[in-house]
């Protein structure tokens, strides 16, 4: 488990639930951070993956919410990025942050932040023991229609052993 800051966007709080892996962030993290507005943005899904269970891990405290505006610097991305990479760049400790859109990570590896989504969130837990087969996970995803390229797909299971 890192002791590291936490930020995510939206996307792979919603991918980890389409996929039925949500919990492994728990697993993986002492804490994660969301901005208000990705909070917002999940919880608008209502009964749509993410929505149930960033409600109730914001409701026990291990998911705290941010109150911060996106900064100007990132008028390119949306307000949820927006604001998880201002949060980010803000904050004194250092810091992970979830992301899968690649508009969102590319401003952020530039600015020296460490990045990554729900790929290299699925193999931090399989290199952490939590999961034994990504493919029934992947499997998921592709079922509930969330995006990951064939490549970053092929990759993953090529780094396990799953291909």
């Amino acid at each position: 488990m890192t002791k590291r800051l936490v930020i995510a966007d939206a996307s792979p709080l919603i991918g980890l639930a389409a996929a039925g892996a949500f919990d492994l962030l728990r697993g993986l993290f002492l804490r994660v951070t969301v901005t208000a507005t990705v909070r917002d943005e999940v919880l608008a899904g209502g009964d749509l993956p993410g929505a149930r269970e960033l409600a109730a891990t914001i409701e026990d405290g291990w998911i705290e919410v941010a109150p911060i505006s996106p900064g100007a610097e990132f008028t390119e991305l949306d307000a949820g990025e927006a604001g998880t990479l201002t949060l980010a760049l803000h904050h004194t400790e250092t810091c992970l942050v979830l992301m899968d859109e690649p508009l969102g990570r590319s401003p952020a590896k530039a600015r020296g932040l460490a990045v990554t989504g729900v790929a290299g969130t699925l193999l931090a837990a399989r290199e952490a023991g939590l999961v034994s087969n990504l493919r029934t996970i992947l499997d998921r995803l592709e079922s509930a229609n969330f995006r990951l390229s064939n490549q970053i797909v092929r990759a993953v299971l090529e780094r396990t052993g799953e291909a």
